[in-house]
């Protein structure tokens, strides 16, 4: 024996000298191998094969040995040598890896390897199966190829960052199959290091939470959803009405929640039983679902109480238009098991945060609210705040007012001067409407030209303003003006879906004699905003029969050069508080030089509303404004009025008093 036997065995060579090598014997190899091995060796051959034997200490080893016959002069086997290596370790390893292999192949996570340039070496079956690709399919390929484009850059370089500083990363990650779909996956990557701590592969475990991530939202959509209706229920219309009051506090918008109750639900339940009952707030939630945006929150707060939040509304006008949506729709009988159900709501509305800025005191005020209306009679709504009801009562007062005002004639239509800003002579009128009303006397155009555009009424009440004063000026002007005097009229946004259109305007035109040349259409400035081709047809009709298109109160809000080349526009009046601050050590007198030279670019007139001092008349000539409109010259004056306006007019002209 050699000192290396010596080594692995334990035992020294005055130990074992002339002892049978059985004592090495485990007991692991069987009677039967070690028959073989001496058949092998008697009969002249080499034998090699793996043992597992017992040291001197008791401990076992496995050892690979290569044992050959010796003979002597004569060919007889006088001795046998035995070639040992201790290969213990070496088996540990292999046993090892053929469990990694069992485990590779039978986890039901999909792994895969990639070597430092980021190219797939291996994947398992589990991976197969999650993704679709095989082995073959993938191999050599990025692991970009299992990606759903979901994830941005920033989301990647941060996957990177934390990868290679901590040499793991692990999240929750959207991947694509074979086939395209998209699915969710827990992903946890691995960096491999070679022995000069260079990184050699990465190893990625992956698993579909597809089933997990489907149960845990059903559970949360359960949490904070009716189970009969599917609506948001009180604790998720909570969370929505608190964050949208936070966020009103840095943005200033105006919310309102109406608290809805059903008027006769509890005679439906108690007559034709509770399952009409359910299907009667399954049938009042579908109509709610119909009248609100999807941004807005329909919540069932409770047997047969709804809620709905309008989060971020223009003013309380909206809040009052769902209102009687909703009022109107739940009136219409519902179809319940071939029977009609008549059930009927009342609504009640409080404002935030001009009521309350809690979401339970909203609450709370919107309840008082809706036992209001019922007190009221039912079948209606009722704000909280006094002041509220009030706005709303007396616009559907006015709305009433209004329409028996048309058949009885009782709006008139008053003209105010448009001075040439050279010349001084008359250059034409605005026509602007007044209300008369025989028991309240004159009604401001600001609080019933809003209700009008609302209730739709604009669509008559503007073209008989414009019928008028087209027939007016057209008699004004044979005994005035020479056929020169332009007319200016008002036309709102809202006629256009109403009906108002070229054709209209082509027959009032014919019908009065008035010339389409000398007519302008006044628009509100917010209508450039407005990105339809139907709306620029509509505009670029009226253009063909010859009429001009101004923009009213210029510069207050939209203004943009892009907006004034789209649209088919001839004139810009400028708003009157650029006017009125003239004299002001401000930029207004800059900004109405930009507005000029800018229409003037664009061949544009330019007239200057709100003059009303002599100081701001002679800015405005400087400045090199056409046109000028304002109390310095006149007040609208009805057409009485205005006749014999003109005439002292020409005549402190002559004199040259202006």
């Amino acid at each position: 024996m050699n000192p290396k036997f010596e080594e692995v065995s334990g035992y020294e060579l005055a130990d074992i000298l002339g002892e049978n090598p059985n004592f090495l014997k485990s007991g692991y190899t069987s009677s039967n191998e070690y028959d073989a091995l001496w058949s092998d060796l008697l009969s002249g051959k080499s034998w090699k094969g793996v043992f597992n034997n017992r040291r001197k200490d008791g401990s076992e080893y496995w050892e690979s040995a290569s044992i050959s016959p010796i003979r002597d002069e004569l060919g007889e086997i006088t001795n046998l040598i035995a070639i040992k290596e201790d290969i213990t370790q070496q088996k540990k390893d292999n046993d090892n890896l053929k469990m990694a292999a069992a485990v590779f192949d039978a986890t039901q996570e999909g792994i895969m390897t990639t070597d430092a340039r980021l190219r797939i070496t291996a994947v398992n079956p589990a991976f197969t199966e999650i993704t679709g690709y095989t082995e073959n399919e993938v191999l050599g390929n990025s692991p970009a190829i299992i990606s759903s484009g979901k994830h941005d850059a920033d989301f990647y370089k941060n996957m990177w960052t934390v990868l290679l500083r901590d040499g793991r990363w692990s999240a929750e990650v959207w991947n694509k199959r074979k086939d395209g779909s998209l699915y969710p996956q827990s992903l946890s990557v691995t960096v491999v290091s070679d022995d000069r701590g260079e990184v050699s592969q990465y190893i990625a475990i992956l698993s579909d939470i597809s089933e997990r991530k489907a149960q845990e939202e059903k559970i949360h959509y359960q949490a904070y959803h009716d189970g009969l209706t599917g609506l948001p229920n009180r604790s998720l219309l909570m969370d929505r009405i608190e964050h949208d009051l936070e966020l009103a506090k840095r943005t200033a918008h105006v919310s309102s929640l109406l608290f809805v109750d059903l008027d006769r639900f509890k005679r439906v339940n108690d007559t034709m039983g509770h399952d009409v009952g359910d299907r009667l707030l399954e049938e009042v939630a579908e109509r709610l679902k119909s009248i609100v945006r999807a941004s807005d929150t329909i919540s069932r707060f409770g047997g047969d109480e709804f809620v709905v939040y309008l989060a971020d509304i223009s003013g309380p006008e909206d809040a009052v238009l769902v209102a009687e949506k909703i009022v109107e729709s739940l009136s219409n009988p519902f179809d319940l098991n071939g029977f009609e159900v008549f059930a009927g709501a009342s609504v009640g509305i409080a404002l935030a945060p001009n009521d309350a800025d809690r979401p339970d005191e909203l609450l709370r005020l919107a309840d008082l609210a809706m036992y209001k209306a019922k007190e009221s009679g039912r079948n209606q709504y009722h704000f909280f705040a006094l002041k509220m009801q009030d706005k709303v009562n007396r616009k559907l007062a006015l709305e009433n007012l209004m329409r028996k005002a048309l058949d009885n004639n009782e709006f008139e239509v008053f003209y105010q001067p448009i001075i040439d800003s050279v010349s001084k002579e008359i250059f034409g009128f605005e026509a602007l409407a007044r209300w008369k009303q025989p028991d309240e006397g004159m009604i401001p155009p600001s609080e019933f030209i809003p209700v009008a555009e609302e209730s739709g009424l604009i669509a008559p009440i503007g073209e008989w303003v414009l019928e008028q004063a087209c027939h007016d000026i057209s008699v004004l002007d044979s005994g005035h003006g020479n056929g020169k005097l332009h007319l200016s009229v008002n036309v709102s946004s809202r006629q256009y879906p109403l009906g108002f259109n070229a054709a209209s305007l082509n027959n009032i035109l014919v019908k009065t004699g008035f010339s389409g040349h000398l007519l302008s259409l006044e628009l509100t400035e917010s209508i450039l905003l407005e990105d339809d081709p139907d709306l620029l047809q509509w505009l670029s009709d009226f253009k063909e029969l010859g009429v001009n298109l101004s923009i009213d109160d210029f510069g207050t809000g939209y203004s943009s050069l892009s907006y004034l080349k789209r649209f088919p526009i001839n004139v810009l009046k400028i708003d009157q508080a650029f006017i009125a601050d003239l004299n002001k050590e401000d930029d207004s007198a800059s900004l109405v030089k930009a507005i000029i030279a800018m229409a003037r670019s664009l061949n544009m007139n330019v007239i200057a509303e709100g003059v009303e001092l002599q100081y701001q008349v002679e800015l405005i000539e400087h400045l090199t404004c056409h046109y000028m409109q304002g109390y310095y010259f006149a007040k609208p004056m009805s057409i009485a009025e205005l006749t014999e306006w003109i005439a002292n007019y020409k005549l402190m002209l002559s004199k040259k008093d202006l």
